[in-house]
């Protein structure tokens, strides 16, 4: 009798052991589908994005959906604009990178606001110091943030190749984004449209600044660009 109790109980422990890990299995792969194909959340590793984020901040960004002007991207640093990891990721970092529930650990990732799609034709600037995109001024008052508003005003004139993108910071004059590139003239200024890994909707930490996005208003009124594509990735802009 006391025998067939322990095997019952043994029974029933066990199967609470497979229940257990049924369930971390489903949600592991919950997780990690919504990672791959909805949001993933991302640290903002600079200031260059200040006011509207600050460094430390953890963001939310949502997948689906073509990118737009406007929009704040997270892409992957394929052009190797931060400087190489120092320290090698912890082995479990790894490991959550492989099921996919956090962020490939050995890439490092760059938030900015996207300026310019392929084929855009995006300058600085009118006669009133505005961003212009094919044409059309841009009021970027609402989030625009200077140290040095003089060295923020630089003057360029790009065309954006296919399959690429032309993105700025917030903080204008202390980011190391694609005018600083364009302008450094040893350095291809032009992300990837591929590196993209989602558009930054919301502030999630610190609490006390979470607030969600959207595009500003003054990006709809862009036209699409005009012309021919550009060939070939060099020669495509000039800084002056």
């Amino acid at each position: 009798m006391a025998d067939e109790k322990q095997s019952s109980t043994k029974r029933s422990v066990l199967r609470r052991v497979v229940e257990l890990v049924v369930y971390l299995v489903v949600v592991v792969l919950v997780v990690s589908l919504v990672r791959i194909f909805l949001v993933q959340v991302f640290r903002v590793p600079t200031g260059s994005m200040e006011e509207t984020l600050q460094g430390g901040d953890t963001i939310l960004a949502w997948k689906p959906g073509e990118p737009e002007r406007g929009e704040i991207v997270v892409f992957r640093d394929d052009l190797g604009w931060l400087d190489p990891l120092e320290v090698p990721p912890p082995q479990w970092k790894k490991v959550l990178s492989w099921v996919k529930l956090v962020p490939d650990p050995e890439e490092q990732y760059l938030v900015k606001r996207l300026i310019g799609l392929p084929r855009d034709h995006v300058s600085c600037c009118d006669t009133s110091g505005r961003m212009t995109v094919n044409g059309q001024p841009l009021d970027e008052s609402d989030y625009l943030y200077y140290s040095n508003k003089a060295s923020a005003l630089r003057e360029f004139d790009v065309v954006v190749p296919e399959g690429h993108i032309f993105v700025l910071g917030d903080h204008r004059d202390n980011s190391a984004d694609s005018r600083y590139h364009l302008c450094r003239g040893d350095e291809y200024p032009f992300p990837s449209m591929d590196a993209i890994q989602g558009k930054t909707v919301a502030i999630m930490r610190p609490f006390s600044r979470a607030q969600w996005f959207s595009i500003p208003d003054t990006f709809a009124d862009v036209p699409d660009p005009s012309g021919s594509p550009p060939t070939g990735d060099q020669g495509l802009g000039t800084c002056t």
